[in-house]
């Protein structure tokens, strides 16, 4: 695997596509830590709040539980346009 933060933005950018599971999105996101790594610490911390919640969603049924897989997503594309004006 490509361990290039721009490849990595680019994968994680089209896992955030319509039509990607959520279970699939997920793993995505989980098997770039090089990425976060390459970015300031809050970055991590942030990105592990959002796919814990995700990963709650997923296991309540999505919309089911107190979390928004819809806003969830959004806040995961907003993550990504963040790091990849840091990482420039």
């Amino acid at each position: 695997m490509d361990t290039r933060p721009s490849i990595a933005v680019e994968r994680l950018r089209r896992s955030l596509g319509a039509g990607v599971e959520l279970a699939e999105l997920i793993a995505c996101w989980r098997s770039e830590p090089g990425l976060v790594a390459a970015l300031p610490a809050r970055f991590g911390e942030v990105l592990e709040q959002i796919l814990t919640r995700l990963e709650s969603a997923a296991a309540f049924g999505e919309e089911s539980c107190s979390f928004s897989v819809g806003d969830l997503r959004q806040q995961l594309s907003v993550w990504l346009d963040k790091a990849e004006t840091r990482l420039r």
